[in-house]
């Protein structure tokens, strides 16, 4: 009988932060072993953050994570005990995960990113100085999604901007976050 192959799984890069208090390294070890098991949904995650809090008695634990594809995902659990925080927290993200995959293998709502590093030209100071250029490139397909979408992945990605296409309207649009929770909206059309 021959023997599967496993997918090589890899998370780029994880940042537990804690700013009030420093966790203990039994307690971030937890922490980095639990989420080793969301790359059964996409064995290469770019990077995962987790940020523990301390409130009222209450373990805070919140989970931001992208994938390959450069979906963001974003969980939020709180538990007396932080042990069950991240527990709950890591079940939720597997459930995001599992249902986006889901959508992804029926075809629908696919998104995918190339990102394209370019290294800068070599040039004088005083070049630069006159002369913008570009450092790298992005090229990003855009899915039709509907406002109301738009404006949830542009609260997960706490980006200053969010590029989506409007099927509603047929054009190119922009979410500005002029304040936390207020957005402007440009219509692109051409």
């Amino acid at each position: 009988m021959a023997k599967r192959k496993r997918k090589a799984t890899e998370i780029g890069e994880i940042t537990i932060r804690s700013p009030h208090d420093e966790l203990p390294a039994d307690a971030k070890a937890y922490i980095e072993r639990k989420l080793q098991k969301l790359t059964r949904f996409f064995p290469r995650i770019l990077w995962i953050e987790v940020t523990h809090e301390w409130q009222r008695g209450q373990h805070i634990i919140s989970i931001h994570l992208e994938s390959a594809d450069g979906h963001r995902f974003h969980y939020e659990e709180r538990a007396a005990e932080l042990r069950t925080a991240v527990d709950a927290a890591v079940q939720g993200l597997e459930h995001q995960l599992a249902r986006y995959k889901e959508r992804l293998q029926r075809g629908t709502n696919r998104l995918t990113r190339e990102i394209l590093s370019t290294p800068p030209p070599e040039t004088s100071t005083e070049a630069m100085e006159s002369n913008p250029t570009i450092v790298r490139t992005r090229r990003v397909a855009l899915k039709p999604m509907p406002v109301e979408e738009a404006l949830l992945q542009a609260e997960l990605e706490q980006e200053p901007f969010h590029v989506f296409y409007d099927s509603d309207s047929d054009c190119l649009c922009v979410l500005v976050r002029l304040q936390p929770g207020k957005y402007e909206l440009r219509e692109y059309t051409i």
